[in-house]
């Protein structure tokens, strides 16, 4: 946990402010690396996020900033660094957004370098906290899969990405339990609940020459059950809101795992196995992340089930 020095302004509300301006500032990043006929769209998060950092820095040291201009809080804030930098992405925006002018595949790129310089050599004069050392996990609200994630992050920064990932993992199959648990009606029915597993009794006495029969429904029965496994995911993931192409990535790169009559997460041990790396790791954590994030745009609970 970062302890920050100046008090003026609670740690713990100063980092969730600080984490929303880089979620904003990693959503331009994203932006800016997609198709050029819409990886524009990055100036106006890049420009968003620079300008919450600017009020949030004057909030910060007590200066009033109420009517200052984009460019008038380096005035105000002397020690800010790449003002002209920031001058122009400022001009792209106005152009942009006011006069419909789309930027140039380099401006953009420009702008990305830009903006991650200005967050890099500012944060740290600014509020006494490295921007590396923010991190986008204060902003979860279930607590046992930020628990998990920030173990998984800690594996990540030892380089034990095999640990960080297989922790991704554990915090993606927590966080649809926790959702789920608490939106059941009086019948216990959730409505996240998907088909369940076709079961048969092997010992049944309406078949002649059960043996055979019996063998070659488990085998049916099996790759049914298969099906329904892989459907009732897929429908999760779809009525979640999640972005199913991430997550088919997310998946492709998960290894074999089972949960424990306690709880605990085993996972299968192959020769073949995996070689995780850091970029991997962190697109883990990140799409973990996402999906927290989409469910809470919208979460809610019984309000009657203690009754049931």
């Amino acid at each position: 946990m970062v302890v920050l020095k100046n008090q003026k302004m609670e740690d713990q509300n100063l980092l969730k402010r600080l984490s929303i301006i880089k979620l904003l500032y990693k959503t331009g990043l994203e932006q800016s690396k997609q198709s050029e006929s819409i990886s524009f769209f990055s100036i106006l998060a890049f420009h968003d996020s620079i300008e919450m950092f600017l009020k949030l820095a004057c909030e910060y040291k007590q200066i009033k900033s109420e009517k200052l201009s984009f460019i008038q809080f380096w005035d105000s804030l002397p020690h800010l660094t790449l003002k002209e930098s920031m001058r122009n992405l400022n001009s792209r925006r106005v152009n942009l957004k006011h006069r419909g002018l789309i930027p140039a595949k380099i401006e953009i790129e420009s702008s990305r370098v830009n903006t991650t310089d200005f967050f890099e050599q500012n944060t740290k004069t600014t509020f006494e906290i490295e921007f590396s050392e923010i991190s986008l996990l204060e902003l979860i609200k279930f607590e046992k899969v930020k628990l998990i994630l920030t173990n998984s992050q800690k594996n990540l920064n030892e380089k034990d990405y095999e640990n960080s990932f297989k922790k991704s993992v554990e915090a993606f199959e927590e966080l649809l339990s926790e959702y789920k648990q608490n939106k059941v009606n009086k019948f216990t029915k959730n409505l996240f609940d998907f088909p369940s597993k076709i079961r048969i009794n092997s010992s049944s006495r309406y078949w002649s020459n059960t043996e055979q029969v019996d063998k070659r429904l488990d085998e049916v029965v099996k790759k049914i059950n298969e099906k329904f496994d892989h459907f009732e995911r897929t429908l999760e993931v779809v009525s979640f809101g999640f972005n199913f192409r991430k997550y088919s990535k997310f998946k492709m790169l998960s290894p074999a795992f089972y949960i424990t009559s306690e709880g605990n997460y085993y996972f299968h041990e192959y020769n073949d196995k995996i070689k995780f790396n850091e970029e991997d790791c962190e697109f883990g954590i990140d799409f973990v992340l996402e999906c927290c994030l989409k469910l809470q745009e919208f979460d809610y609970e019984n309000p009657n089930l203690e009754t049931y």
